[in-house]
C-alpha cells in the first residue's frame, strides 16, 4: 500500500491510479473488478490526525508571520533609505537652486588667491601657535564685519530706508549709510584696491609663466614681453559682466588651487622628519610679526569681492551662511597646509613654496596657480569694474551701461594696469602700501560704521553686543591700517 505524509492537504491514492498501473501488469484485474473498485472508497488515504494538524497549522502560520515579518522589514528599510536618499538629494538640489553652493565655491577662490601658497613661509617665520592665533583673529574679524555688513543691509530693506538696488553694491551701501561722501570713498579705496591686484596679478601670473621655462629660454624673456604675452587672458576674463555664469570656471579656478595645495603638501609630508622637523619651526616668534603680518591677515579682507557673489545667487538670503561655511573651511585648509609645508620644507621655505618643487611636477604645479589666479581675477575685479562703469551712467544703481561701451571700461581697466607693470619701476611695492591701507579700511572700519548708521535711519536700535563691538571693531581697523604702512 502507497502511503505519503504532507503538511498542507490530504493525500488520495485512487483505486483507479492503481488500476493503470495493473493493467500493465500480467495479473491485471478485469474490467468488471476494476469497475467494482472504482465505485468503492479509495483504498489508500493517508489521515492526519488532529495533533498533527494542528501543529501543521502553527508552523504554517509561524511562516506566514515571518515572511510578512522579513516583508514589513525590507520594505521598512528600502523607506528609511529612500527617505535618506530623498533629503539628501533635496538638500543639494535646494543648496544648488539657492545658489549656496556655488557661492562657497566663488568665496573659497576669492580667498586663495597667491597668498594661500605663502602660508607655509608665514608658518616658518612667526611660529605655529603665533601664526594660527592670527589667522584665527583674522577669520573672527571678518566673518564678524561681513555679518555686520548683511545686518546692515537687511534693516534698511525690511524698514523700508532703501530697496534691494540700493544696497546691492558696496559703494550703494556705503551711500545709504554715509551719503555721497561716504559712497565716493568706498568706489574710490575699491578701484584702487582692485587696481593694485591686478597689477600684481599681472606680475606674478608673467613671472610664474616664465619660471616655467627653462632658465636659459626664462632669462631672454623680458617683463614687458611676459605681460604682454597674459594681458589678453586677462582682457578676456574682465569682460564677464554676469557673476552668476562665472561658477565653471571659478570651480576650475578652486580645484587647480587645491590640486596644486594638495601636491605641495604631499611633497613637504614626505620630507617630515619627526620630531627633527617640528622643533625646527619656532612656536611663537614676535620678531618676525611684521614680516607675516600681511600674509596672514590680508587672506579674509576681500569683502569688497563678496557683493558680486552674493547678487549671483538666487536665493541671497542664503549668502551669509554660504560665505561663513566658506570663511572658516578655508582657515581649515589653509592652516593645515601652512603647517605642513612648513615642517616639511623647513625655516628655508620660500615665499611662495611651489618654487620648491623641482622638475616636472614643479611645473605642473606653477601651471595650476597661473590658472588659478587667472580664474579668480573676475571675481576679485568685478566690484571696481562696476564701479568705473558708474561713472558714465550718473551712479544710477538702476542703469546699466551698454554692452560696447563697458567693454571698452572693462579693456581701458586692464590694459592701464598692464602699463603700470611694466612701466613703472617698484609700482607694486606702492600699491602694496596703499592696498593695505584700503584693505583694512573697507574691512574692518567701514562696516562698523555702515551697521551704525543704517541702524539709525532706519530707527532700530542696535543689540547690546553690536553696541559693544561697533567702537572694537572700528579702533582695530584703525591700527591695523596704520601696522599695514609702518609694518
Amino acid at each position: 500500500m502507497m502511503q505519503t505524509n504532507t503538511f498542507s492537504q490530504r493525500v488520495h491514492v485512487s483505486s483507479c491510479s492503481q488500476l493503470r498501473v495493473n493493467r500493465r501488469s500480467p495479473c491485471a484485474a478485469s474490467a468488471g473488478s476494476a469497475t467494482r473498485a472504482c465505485a468503492r472508497k479509495p483504498r489508500c488515504v493517508f489521515q492526519p490526525n488532529s495533533t498533527q494538524q494542528c501543529e501543521h497549522k502553527q508552523q504554517q502560520k509561524m511562516m506566514m508571520m515571518m515572511i510578512i515579518n522579513d516583508k514589513s522589514k525590507i520594505k521598512e528599510s528600502t523607506k528609511r533609505i529612500a527617505v535618506c536618499s530623498a533629503t539628501t538629494a533635496a538638500a543639494a538640489d535646494a543648496a544648488d537652486a539657492s545658489g549656496e553652493n556655488a557661492a562657497v565655491v566663488n568665496t573659497i577662490k576669492a580667498i586663495f588667491g597667491a597668498g594661500g601658497f605663502a602660508l607655509p613661509w608665514a608658518f616658518a617665520q612667526g611660529g605655529t601657535v603665533l601664526v594660527t592665533a592670527c589667522l584665527l583673529s583674522s577669520l573672527v574679524l571678518s566673518m564678524e564685519t561681513l555679518r555686520m555688513l548683511v545686518a546692515a543691509q537687511d534693516v534698511v530693506v525690511s524698514n523700508n530706508t532703501a530697496s534691494e538696488s540700493d544696497v546691492s553694491t558696496y559703494a550703494g551701501l556705503t551711500k545709504v549709510a554715509l551719503g555721497a561722501f561716504g559712497e565716493n570713498l568706498n568706489k574710490t579705496l575699491n578701484v584702487v584696491t582692485c587696481f593694485g591686484i591686478t597689477v600684481s596679478y599681472l606680475l606674478f601670473i608673467s613671472e610664474t609663466a616664465v619660471a616655467m621655462f627653462p632658465a636659459a629660454t626664462a632669462a631672454t624673456i623680458t617683463k614687458v614681453q611676459a605681460v604682454s604675452a597674459i594681458t589678453p587672458l586677462v582682457l578676456g576674463l574682465s569682460w564677464i559682466r554676469n557673476m552668476a555664469g562665472v561658477n565653471i570656471i571659478s570651480l576650475v579656478g578652486t580645484c587647480s588651487v587645491a590640486l596644486g595645495m594638495l601636491v605641495c603638501a604631499v611633497s613637504a609630508a614626505t620630507k617630515i622628519s619627526m620630531p627633527a622637523s617640528l622643533a625646527a619651526i619656532p612656536v611663537a616668534n614676535v620678531a618676525a610679526f611684521p614680516g607675516f603680518f600681511g600674509t596672514v591677515a590680508f587672506l579674509f579682507f576681500i569683502h569688497f569681492t563678496l557683493f558680486g557673489i552674493q547678487q549671483g545667487m538666487p536665493q541671497k538670503e542664503k549668502f551669509l551662511g554660504a560665505a561663513s561655511k566658506a570663511f572658516v573651511l578655508s582657515a581649515i585648509v589653509g592652516g593645515l597646509f601652512g603647517i605642513i609645508c612648513a615642517v616639511g620644507f623647513g625655516p628655508n621655505v620660500s615665499s611662495v613654496v611651489i618654487t620648491m618643487l623641482e622638475g616636472p611636477i614643479g611645473v605642473f604645479v606653477k601651471g595650476l596657480l597661473c590658472v588659478n589666479l587667472l580664474f579668480t581675477f573676475p571675481i576679485m575685479a568685478q566690484s571696481a569694474l562696476v564701479v568705473c562703469e558708474s561713472v558714465f551712467t550718473n551712479n544710477d544703481p538702476a542703469k546699466e551701461l551698454a554692452k560696447l561701451p563697458a567693454l571698452i571700461v572693462r579693456s581701458a581697466f586692464v590694459l592701464f594696469a598692464a602699463l603700470c607693470a611694466t612701466l613703472i619701476p617698484n609700482f607694486g611695492a606702492v600699491l602694496g602700501y596703499v592696498g593695505g591701507v584700503c584693505c583694512c579700511a573697507m574691512t574692518l572700519v567701514l562696516p562698523p560704521v555702515i551697521l551704525d548708521k543704517c541702524s539709525k535711519k532706519a530707527g532700530q536700535a542696535l543689540s547690546s553686543a553690536d553696541k559693544l563691538k561697533i567702537p572694537a571693531l572700528t579702533l582695530i581697523g584703525v591700527v591695523c591700517m596704520i601696522l599695514s604702512v609702518v609694518l
